[in-house]
């Protein structure tokens, strides 16, 4: 109880990017121009399906959790990030760090089980177009959300759970920019070993799972396709899939070179810049990929701009 008490008595300190105070201010820009771009782009995406009654399909209630996801994720980092480059000291209290790593983590899995389902979602378009109102009704949609969702944050909790009930003690300086799992378990000075199994063992649940869902439904996708006649037909298929298989490999590839590694293997700083890729850069582009690929999206974006400047 003693330790417990300690621990959440205690400050973490984030090493950051780097101490340059030049090159702190230029990065402070470009996060800044970034998630800029990822607030506006997801928030768009979001309400713009929210109100074009052309885009209220399975596919598009997929779309819109996918960027309220995004969003989220991204904003539980980013501004204090932000902030921290704009101060000498880059500081987060134990109870901060603990609610970072929850939701980021929360949001972030369930992200994962999300493109999982959109995937069952192309592969039910695609494969079964005549029984797509069943198979995708809006209540089996809802249901796939709403499983994402508990998949990712009980994930979450056990996650965070099994990290901070661990003891902190010397220098609590997370050599990172944020509170993730492997920079906070170096501070431990316990054994870590049966936490880290557990993580891992739940990392890969989730990963391998996920992965193993896609790539069924994109070999069964694959195998409709090839056996049809029309090129037309073909080409649209395949169209339809470009963008959330352009999502899925960033997503996944950047997830599983941080979290299926054991942590002999860690090297701090290239785990940063991948860590910029998937918290910074994918948010970003999740919203362009899947607007500038997609002709219901533009024309629905054209309706609503439309109707915007007549008014």
């Amino acid at each position: 109880m003693e330790g417990a008490n300690l621990s959440q008595g205690i400050e973490f300190e984030l090493l950051g990017f780097t101490s340059d105070l030049q090159l702190q201010i230029l990065l402070f820009v470009v996060f800044l121009g970034l998630y800029t771009v990822t607030v506006l782009g997801n928030l768009i995406m979001f309400f713009l399906i929210h109100v074009s009654a052309t885009l209220h399909t399975p596919m598009y209630s997929l779309l819109k959790s996918l960027s309220f996801l995004d969003f989220c994720y991204s904003s539980t980092i980013i501004p204090q990030t932000l902030v921290h480059f704009l101060t000498h000291r880059k500081v987060i209290s134990y109870l901060g760090c603990m609610a970072q790593l929850f939701f980021y983590a929360g949001f972030a899995t369930s992200e994962g089980y999300l493109l999982a389902a959109m995937a069952y979602d192309r592969y039910a378009a695609i494969c079964n177009p005549l029984l797509y109102p069943i198979t995708m009704s809006p209540g089996v949609c809802t249901s796939l959300i709403v499983g994402s969702c508990s998949a990712g944050f009980l994930n979450s909790l056990i996650h965070t759970s099994c990290i901070f009930s661990l003891k902190f003690c010397g220098a609590h300086l997370i050599i990172h920019f944020f509170c993730d799992g492997p920079p906070i378990l170096s501070l431990s000075c316990v054994d870590t070993s049966l936490c880290e199994s557990l993580l891992f063992v739940f990392a890969g649940f989730n990963l391998l799972s996920c992965t193993l869902s896609i790539l069924v439904s994109y070999l069964l996708i694959l195998i409709t396709i090839l056996r049809m006649n029309s090129a037309q037909g073909k080409l649209k298929a395949f169209s339809t899939c470009a963008s959330h298989l352009t999502a899925v490999f960033l997503f996944y590839g950047t997830t599983l070179f941080m979290y299926l590694r054991p942590r002999s293997s860690y090297a701090l700083a290239q785990d940063r810049m991948v860590a910029v890729i998937y918290t910074v850069v994918i948010p970003v582009l999740n919203p362009l990929v899947y607007s500038l690929r997609n002709k219901d999206v533009k024309e629905a974006l054209r309706k609503v701009w439309g109707r915007k400047t007549m008014e």
